[in-house]
């Protein structure tokens, strides 16, 4: 697990009012002066673990999705249109649904870095980057010479949306230079 447990030592160390923290990085014992020392120690640690993980998941799951479709653009896959995408391309400050998200990941990070609006951590620095993009600004610049017909829809098959986005990603075809 990530984060810091903290464990009563009990009988198992022969020493008084000893606990252990235990991070990824190992497990340390530690022997407070006295139990009540001890008691403070567990209860404070126990807290501090409970607040960090409250404060990762009310960054990881939550307030994030919100921002992000609230983007201008965003509440729609900025390939296929399809609704309340959960998917994200960093690197070009995009929302995209699943189906278009494998396509994507296929690519390579060194075109696309996919990821998942609900499972993976966002940190701030990405989440304003994302903020500065959008899918309507991206793809003002990257559909500028897609006609109706080069588009995909929700229903495309995957051989129409490898094509679609390779167009679009890899070969830049519809792409607008200033």
């Amino acid at each position: 697990s990530s984060g810091i447990n903290a464990e009563y030592g009990g009988n198992e160390a022969s020493r008084n009012s000893c606990f252990y923290m235990v991070s990824p990085k190992g497990k340390r014992c530690y022997q407070a002066l006295t139990e009540l020392d001890r008691r403070n120690w567990m209860a404070s640690l126990t807290q501090s673990s409970i607040n960090a993980l409250q404060r990762t998941n009310s960054t990881t799951q939550g307030d994030h999705v919100a921002r992000m479709h609230a983007i201008a653009g965003n509440s729609v896959c900025a390939d296929c249109g399809a609704p309340d995408p959960e998917w994200a391309c960093i690197d070009h400050g995009i929302t995209i649904c699943i189906d278009c998200s494998g396509v994507h990941r296929s690519l390579g990070v060194n075109i696309s870095k996919v990821r998942s609006l609900l499972l993976d951590n966002w940190t701030d620095d990405i989440i304003t980057c994302m903020e500065s993009k959008g899918n309507s600004r991206f793809n003002e610049r990257y559909e500028h010479h897609a006609s109706a017909a080069d588009k995909i829809s929700s229903n495309s098959s995957r051989e129409e949306r490898d094509a679609f986005i390779r167009r679009k990603y890899v070969e830049k075809a519809f792409y607008r230079k200033d």
